[in-house]
């Protein structure tokens, strides 16, 4: 026993005794094989798990880059983007002549159109990263409703189509829930039907209560009289980047990601997109929806043509000189005697803040010398007598993370250019007021 025991502590695995007992043989052996392969078991799970990690970094990593990628050729299209919309607004507020005025109007359209492609590109990146977040706030359906249809409506004139609306009698107006990404599917699903609708058509968006009293189950529908969609390509539609065939992308245009941004959207708010249509006839979209009911939002009493009730100075930090064109005119067309200081990069933003008291400091985040972040965190940092001052982020980032980070940094707010003049207008007042 001694020297078996020797044996085991210098790392024998196991023993058989002289004279050899041959079943004691075989089960030790058979003992052996199974533990071995137990073993290379192990070894081999320890190796996929490897390679599992490794792939999962890698995929990390990739979907990091192409998010930054998107953010970055967000900021570039829209940053020349900007001066094209605001240079056209500022053009059609000269009372152009009517020649002049359907070129602007032109434009107009198509730089919304673009504009529209983009915002498209980085919702299907959001939602494949899982980083839409959904509000759950009360809002007036009807209101939401409407503002779908006055978007739409002249789009649908140009092309002589009916465009109506319609709620049964059960419809609470008021419900809890996203109303921008209600807005945002019901003019995807109703401008895909204008694009397919001929002259003398009908869209007709529907509302109705399916179930429930609270949250309440809401069917919405858009109904058109358009061309249809053929059973065999049905499937095909809701795929990003898809449309019917390469002849309906050739003569409707479009990139083929409303439909598919739409099915998402409805699917993470708890719904089903689904489709019914004949060649030729027309199609139905439809979906379902469970919203809490709400309560009414009293309105505080609001001029519309509000402003404010003295002259301001702001410091503008913004270093492309047509934006800067675009900012200085838009302003000083919104408020009478504003006085308008330019930054050229971050670091000008940090120097002029020390030396000067502003009523508002705009931050553009993408500038030499230093970013936008940074001058903002120095100026909350200084001490100095803009520390406290509201700071407005305009800046072409557009993406949840970056609009974050202006947050974090210290900004007030975020608008994204290219901005439309009424909605800065308002934030400006709310800033300053």
């Amino acid at each position: 026993m001694g020297n078996i025991r020797t044996a085991m502590n210098r790392g024998a695995y196991d023993f058989v005794t002289k004279p050899i007992d041959f079943s004691d043989l075989e089960t030790t052996l058979q003992k052996t094989i199974n533990d071995l392969q137990l073993l290379i078991e192990g070894i081999q799970a320890k190796e996929n798990l490897n390679q599992a990690v490794e792939e999962k970094e890698v995929a990390l990593q990739s979907a990091a880059f192409k998010q930054q990628f998107l953010a970055n050729m967000s900021h570039e299209i829209r940053t020349p983007l900007n001066a094209v919309v605001g240079m056209t607004n500022l053009l059609l507020d000269k009372g152009p002549r009517e020649d002049q005025l359907r070129y602007l109007n032109a434009m107009r359209q198509a730089s919304k159109n673009l504009l529209n492609i983009i915002n498209d590109i980085l919702d299907i990146s959001k939602i494949e990263a899982g980083k839409i977040v959904l509000e759950e706030i009360d809002f007036d359906l009807t209101e939401t409703v409407d503002s779908v249809y006055q978007t739409l409506h002249l789009r649908a004139e140009e092309k002589k189509l009916n465009l109506l609306y319609t709620f049964t009698d059960e419809v609470p107006k008021w419900i809890i829930g996203d109303p921008t990404r209600l807005t945002q599917i019901l003019i995807n699903l109703t401008g895909n039907a204008i694009k397919f609708t001929p002259e003398g058509g009908t869209i007709t968006i529907q509302i109705s209560k399916e179930k429930g009293t609270d949250p309440v189950w809401l069917k919405f529908e858009v109904v058109d009289t358009g061309i249809g969609i053929s059973a065999d390509q049905i499937h095909k539609i809701f795929e990003s980047f898809s449309q019917e065939n390469s002849e309906t992308t050739r003569k409707f245009g479009g990139t083929g990601l409303g439909l598919s941004i739409s099915k998402q959207l409805v699917e993470l708010q708890g719904g089903t997109l689904q489709v019914s249509s004949t060649k030729g006839v027309g199609t139905t979209f439809w979906f379902l929806l469970p919203y809490p009911v709400g309560k009414p939002i009293e309105k505080t009493e609001q001029q519309e043509t509000e402003t404010l009730l003295r002259p301001i100075h702001v410091l503008l930090s913004e270093d492309q000189p047509m934006n800067q064109m675009v900012a200085i005119d838009t302003l000083e067309g919104m408020f009478e005697g504003i006085k308008i200081d330019v930054a050229n990069n971050g670091q000008e933003a940090v120097d002029k803040s020390a030396e000067q008291k502003y009523d508002l400091i705009f931050m553009d985040v993408h500038m030499p010398v230093m970013d936008g972040y940074t001058a903002t965190k120095l100026i909350r940092s200084s001490g100095n007598i803009n520390a406290s001052t509201p700071i407005l982020a305009l800046t072409a980032n557009a993406v949840k993370e970056e609009i974050d980070k202006c947050l974090e940094s210290g900004m007030n707010m975020h608008m994204a250019k290219p901005f439309e003049p009424e909605k800065l207008k308002k934030i400006v007042i709310q800033l300053v007021g």
